[in-house]
């Protein structure tokens, strides 16, 4: 068996086995049927459908801005979303699809069209879209915060533990409109993968291959702009999922080439969270943890890490 497919088949052994803890850890046999059908089954879907939508995300944001840090919380693409959602949901704005409100897709939408308006074009463009794009989610969470304690000061602290994930209340239908969608645009990604490669090479060589830099940069990010809009809609916001795998999946592929980087990103950033998720349900029971607390409280050390490890100049 060659390392390629042995990393496929620990990658899919590990999401199967993610799956049954989250499917069956604690599970009362007496009601089991009604447990799993309305409750469990539809959130593991979810886990499924938004950690794999945010570890593609991620890892295409990567390599079309060439910057290891970008994600689309550092961009504020999530925390734009995360605004149009509360805005559109407190203001009688219901328009959705398979019940994810669409609120949160214009937000998202919003916020990419201000980042490529704002930037700076030059050597350090990139950067600048990193910088603008945290101020951008800094204020997108002050006009959040200050929109919900004045349209439903009742309501803060379930909108805040809804900021920090929560999959609680996704609903089969939802779940599986969010992962055939994923399943969609991550298809695009790796049908189109060379293209993505191309960006490894430098600005030059992707010009003299006929690919418009510019025209693939803001096509990709379009569409994680409304994948992530999607997402943020259905479980809100779940943080380092989308950093972190990425760089995780190339150093076990020592290569960042995307053929097999986008399929392992997905099965790896769903078998995370469905496992983040049963890790949230169950450590406090009967309570339940935001699980975008346990990726973080995961994630950080993991992206100092990587952070160190860039600087010593290991990670490209």
């Amino acid at each position: 068996m060659t390392e390629i497919k042995r990393t496929y088949l620990i990658a899919i052994l590990i999401l199967i086995a993610a799956i049954l803890l989250s499917l069956f850890l604690r599970l009362d046999f007496s009601n089991a049927a009604l447990l799993l059908k309305e409750l469990r089954f539809p959130r593991m879907i979810a886990a499924v459908a938004v950690g794999g939508a945010l570890a593609i995300s991620g890892a295409v944001m990567q390599t079309v801005l060439g910057n290891p840090l970008a994600d689309p919380y550092t961009l504020g693409i999530a925390s734009g979303a995360a605004l149009g959602a509360a805005m559109a949901s407190t203001l009688g704005f219901h328009l959705s699809f398979f019940g994810l409100n669409v609120g949160a897709v214009l937000g998202a939408i919003l916020v990419l069209i201000a980042l490529l308006k704002l930037v700076v074009k030059g050597a350090r463009k990139s950067e600048s879209m990193i910088l603008l794009g945290v101020m951008i989610s800094l204020t997108c969470a002050s006009l959040l915060a200050i929109w919900m304690a004045l349209a439903d000061p009742m309501g803060v602290q379930s909108i805040t533990f809804w900021l920090l994930g929560d999959l609680s209340r996704v609903e089969l239908k939802s779940g599986l409109a969010l992962l055939g969608l994923t399943l969609v645009i991550a298809t695009y990604f790796w049908f189109f993968s060379r293209k993505l490669d191309s960006f490894l090479l430098g600005e030059n060589t992707v010009e003299s291959f006929g690919v418009s830099l510019e025209q693939t940069q803001k096509a990709s990010i379009l569409l994680v702009s409304i994948l992530v809009g999607f997402c943020v809609s259905a479980v809100g916001m779940i943080g380092f999922v989308g950093l972190i795998i990425p760089h995780l999946v190339r150093q076990r592929l020592r290569s960042s080439f995307h053929y097999h980087l986008i399929p392992l990103a997905f099965i790896t950033g769903a078998a995370v969270l469905v496992l983040s998720d049963a890790l949230a349900r169950s450590v406090s029971e009967p309570h339940e943890l935001p699980v975008g607390a346990i990726t973080a409280l995961v994630g950080a050390p993991l992206f100092i890490y990587l952070f160190m490890k860039r600087k010593r100049g290991d990670l490209a």
